[in-house]
């Protein structure tokens, strides 16, 4: 994975947990997950308990993600990192299709109680943006392959809504913050993926709006952009109302599998490519604060 560029600059006594996470592309409460239940990390603590995190704590971080994009699981990667044995290759596990296995086995039983501790397991020892690409993807596309498990992958789609509907009303900006404004043009759930990767300020929707109410809204409160997720074809009438038809006076961006389609009728928009750390990596570089 591509690490973020970010310029970082340590606090008293070392960085602060959101620098790093920003620096490593790690989110907080996964840092802290690591710490508390794997004792990959020792950061110390200033006066007040907040974490400090020093120069080699921040690399010890980046190992660790390193042998995790290998494929070794999380309870593996102290004896590789404290050991001798830390710069040879191991044998990975094959972690996330054992994790899709017992999904499985979960949603066949109607068990969803079971499949959403898993879901939290693995959010905390990984964090969102790997469980999405290594477990929920493959795991939703799996299911979509057999009709015969239309009822699995119905059940599965609703948790996931759930799931993540809840951490993007958390991520919504205060009175007069700003954001970037997520509209589905399709199956919402796709608009909610990418608010977990993002992990950012952000007003996440589970319906498109007309292009007219943005406009409105950023008269009245500017410091916003707008990314519009494109996995379905919206009637004409539809695409007139949705997507702007000319250049915006704020950030207007469109990604998804048919974002290239659809961009060719709106001269207004900018396609986003890449996946959904690529994207998040990307508009990590603009300041919507500076918009008015």
């Amino acid at each position: 994975m591509t690490e973020p560029v970010v310029s970082i600059i340590p606090e008293e006594g070392g960085y602060s947990i959101q620098a790093v996470s920003e620096r490593c592309g790690v989110n907080p409460v996964t840092l802290r997950a690591w710490e508390r239940r794997y004792g990959l990390l020792k950061p110390s603590r200033t006066a007040k308990g907040h974490r400090r995190y020093s120069e080699a704590q921040l690399l010890r971080v980046q190992a660790v993600v390193q042998w995790l994009e290998k494929g070794v699981p999380i309870r593996q990667v102290q004896a590789l990192l404290d050991s001798a044995s830390a710069g040879t290759e191991p044998t990975p596990e094959p972690v996330w299709q054992k994790a899709r296995e017992q999904a499985l086995e979960a949603l066949e039983s109607l068990n969803l109680r079971r499949l959403e501790q898993q879901l939290n397991g693995l959010i905390a020892d990984y964090g969102h943006a790997r469980v999405i690409a290594d477990f929920s993807d493959p795991l939703r596309e799996q299911l979509a392959l057999s009709p015969s498990l239309s009822l699995q992958s119905s059940l599965l789609h609703s948790l996931l809504m759930q799931k993540w509907s809840g951490k993007a009303l958390s991520l919504s900006p205060g009175r007069r913050h700003s954001g970037w404004v997520l509209v589905p043009l399709g199956d919402p759930l796709a608009a909610l993926e990418l608010a977990m990767v993002l992990n950012a300020p952000l007003w996440c929707l589970d319906q498109p709006v007309d292009v007219d109410a943005l406009c409105q809204r950023f008269a009245s409160q500017p410091r916003f952009g707008v990314i519009w997720i494109a996995d379905a074809l919206p009637a004409a009438a539809q695409r007139a109302r949705w997507l702007p038809d000319d250049k915006m006076e704020f950030p207007a961006f469109i990604w998804g599998p048919l974002a290239q389609q659809l961009a060719a009728g709106s001269p207004g928009l900018t396609v986003l490519e890449g996946n959904r750390v690529e994207i998040a990596e990307t508009l990590q570089q603009h300041n919507l604060e500076s918009l008015s």
